[in-house]
């Protein structure tokens, strides 16, 4: 068995193109099928019975050895003539030849072998990897969208952001509202507010003047600073008297530091002061904004005060931008401020008028262009993205 065991191996060595090996295992096959005969030999013809041999098991074996160490010279002679003649491979001695591995239980036949002139298709099926995307491609696919995702939320961003500040800008100049007020204000008479009618009433139904407001606000803000002034004071003064008991009485002094104790009172009164100072600035600007329009606020407490609701019209009318409004007679003076020249070759206002509409109407239009624009973008991008997908998927089939 060992022979025979040798020789399969050998085979396989040359299928493998180790002939010089495949020789030496061939020497040994022999060696040992040689020994495998002699052994045959020394069975007798006749065994014992409790050997449980037949009488024909001795010339049988010797037969299998005799026909098996003939496939082994045979196959030996074979191999030796090629390689000295072709392959020159060294042959091993027989100490060095390696044991013989372990045969796998099965052998890989391809389905072509084993269907050989049939349909394979139609015998195993369709491919089911065939749709399968490789990950490559996946994650190509995947960074192509993002990269087009952000060019279009960044597009997107800057749209909204010129639109806000259009709105924005618009709604500061009061556009287009100012305009209607103008073209036909001027022309029929403006119309008082509302809003101006109840700012009139307000201040009459207050007439206590600004300045007294702004005395009392400077009187409180110098009892509140001196408040906290002599709160300040008291804490140090305190802190002080504590640490003078400590270095006097040293341990038997058990007060904990007023410092500590103290802490959030001391941020309080920061807090406070700076407060306090962020305050006079902000009435310093009102007051400098009180100066300006001084004198209108006292015209329209005038003019809430009277009992006479034409007052608060002829205020209106005096204040809006109508400076010919005769108002002793509570009417115009037949020219309105569309029609003042200034007589130095300038547009008139309603030249002015006429441009900021043509304005406004060429800003809706490159609203609505960039709206336009934009969605055109999102169409393109979202038409190269699926060009490109079908592309890659396309390469990756031909591939």
């Amino acid at each position: 068995m060992e022979s025979l065991a040798h020789y399969l191996q050998a085979l396989a060595d040359c299928d493998h193109s180790n002939y010089g090996l495949s020789i030496a295992r061939l020497q040994l096959a022999e060696v040992l099928g040689k020994d495998a005969v002699r052994t045959a030999q020394m069975i007798p013809n006749n065994p014992s019975t409790n050997s449980n041999l037949s009488i024909d098991a001795g010339p049988g074996l010797v037969q299998i050895t005799k026909r098996h160490l003939g496939l082994v010279h045979e196959k030996l002679s074979e191999l030796a003539k090629d390689n000295d003649y072709i392959y020159h491979q060294n042959i091993p001695s027989e100490s060095a030849i390696p044991n013989i591995p372990k045969m796998p239980a099965a052998k890989a036949i391809p389905v072509q072998e084993l269907y050989q002139g049939q349909d394979i298709n139609r015998i195993i099926g369709p491919d089911i990897f065939q749709k399968i995307v490789p990950m490559s491609v996946t994650e190509s696919a995947s960074l192509y969208d993002e990269e087009k995702a952000k060019l279009v939320r960044a597009e997107t961003e800057k749209v909204d952001l010129a639109n806000a500040e259009m709105v924005a800008a618009l709604d500061y100049l009061k556009l287009p509202h100012s305009l209607k007020l103008l073209k036909n204000g001027f022309a029929d008479g403006i119309d008082v507010a509302d809003e101006f009618r109840d700012w009139c009433a307000d201040m009459a139904s207050k007439p206590e003047s600004m300045e007294n407001t702004f005395t009392g606000l400077k009187t409180n803000k110098r009892k509140i600073k001196e408040i906290l002034e002599a709160s300040a004071k008291s804490l140090e003064q305190e802190e002080l008297v504590c640490e003078k008991m400590r270095a006097k009485y040293l341990d038997e002094w058990t007060q904990q530091p007023s410092s500590r104790l103290t802490q959030t009172l001391r941020s309080d009164i920061r807090s406070y002061q700076e407060a306090i100072t962020a305050a006079v600035n902000s009435d310093n600007q009102l007051w400098t904004q009180y100066k300006v329009v001084a004198n209108d606020m006292k015209d329209m407490i005038q003019a809430g005060q009277k009992a006479d609701e034409g007052a608060v019209d002829q205020l209106w009318n005096s204040k809006a931008g109508n400076p010919n409004f005769d108002q002793a007679n509570g009417r115009d003076g037949g020219e309105t401020l569309l029609d003042v020249d200034d007589g130095e070759g300038g547009p008139t206002v309603m030249e002015q008028i006429e441009r900021v509409e043509d304005l406004l109407k060429k800003l809706n239009l490159i609203k609505r262009e960039r709206a336009q624009v934009l969605k055109d973008l999102k169409d393109i991008v979202s038409i190269s993205l699926r060009v490109c997908e079908g592309s890659e998927l396309i390469l990756y089939a031909g591939s």
